[in-house]
């Protein structure tokens, strides 16, 4: 199990619309707008770094509005399988 954060820059007036479309995403553990460098940051878990992969570029990149993106993998989380909902 893997999983990782997204830090997610959004074109201003842009994060609430991005924020429901990125929370509409079944692979989204949560999401939150924040303060800072970054607008939004996602919890994403998945099966492997390959997962983690496809969903940062296939799903999270194609929302509209979003510039930018920096993913962060947490090396430290042995996760429940059973607890969440995973990408295939």
């Amino acid at each position: 199990m893997v999983k990782a954060y997204v830090l997610i820059k959004t074109e201003s007036g842009k994060e609430d619309a991005t924020l429901k479309a990125i929370l509409g995403l079944s692979i989204v553990e949560e999401a939150h707008e924040v303060f800072g460098p970054y607008d939004i940051i996602v919890e994403v878990r998945a099966r492997d770094m390959d997962s983690i992969v496809d969903i940062v570029v296939s799903k999270i990149r194609k929302i509209d509005g979003i510039i930018d993106t920096q993913s962060l993998i947490a090396i430290d989380a042995e996760l429940d399988m059973t607890s969440t909902n995973l990408a295939t």
